[in-house]
């Protein structure tokens, strides 16, 4: 079994004993997009060719997104579908789509504060499900929050993970109508988990 095998997010909680909730937690940091970019992530959320598969929306939506904000996080590198093995016993393993977190002394990954899942034809309940195992396993190495983003590149989600309680944001965000809202969400998150590497 593998992080991609849940289905629910019931299914998760159960397994793990999380409490799950749904209350408004975020916040927005805001950040500066060079017009360029900006106007080039816009006509790719426009582009069917940038939905035409899973692939296509990670390599023009999702992954440019993270890597603009990813850029004022020295700490903080974007890992793209590489190997979290953390319990296989518990099914805690597997290759998420992007993990954010530290680089070791040793150029490897170090635990991530952030989980990053393509909700796959719109699934958004299958990537909450995987997004919360991959979020359980980043806790039980030690991440005191762990927070989880799921999209479809047009529409973004949040919740986080703090001591065994699963908070979802009730709120959707839409790239299509407020890519700008987008950037400065995900400015937030890198931020709070930025301070919350800084505090250990």
């Amino acid at each position: 079994m593998s992080y991609s095998d849940f289905k629910k997010v019931s299914e998760v909680s159960t397994k793990f004993g999380i409490k799950v909730k749904k209350k408004p937690f975020i916040d927005t940091l805001s950040i500066k997009i060079t017009q360029v970019h900006f106007t080039d992530i816009t006509e790719k959320l426009n582009s069917t060719m940038s939905f035409i598969n899973e692939v296509a929306t990670c390599e023009d939506i999702i992954k440019p997104i993270l890597n603009l904000v990813d850029k004022k996080y020295e700490a903080l590198h974007v890992w793209s579908h590489v190997s979290y093995n953390v319990d296989k016993e518990k099914g805690l393993v597997g290759e998420p789509d992007y993990l954010i977190a530290p680089m070791t002394d040793q150029a490897l990954m170090s635990t991530p504060p952030i989980c990053v899942i393509e909700a796959k034809q719109d699934k958004f309940d299958e990537g909450w499900a995987q997004a919360l195992a991959e979020m359980i396993a980043a806790s039980s190495q030690g991440v005191d929050i762990s927070y989880g983003v799921v999209t479809t590149g047009k529409a973004w989600e949040f919740a986080k993970l703090e001591n065994n309680v699963f908070t979802k944001e009730p709120n959707q965000i839409s790239a299509t109508d407020n890519l700008q809202k987008v950037f400065d969400t995900l400015n937030w998150l890198f931020d709070r988990a930025n301070r919350l590497l800084n505090k250990t």
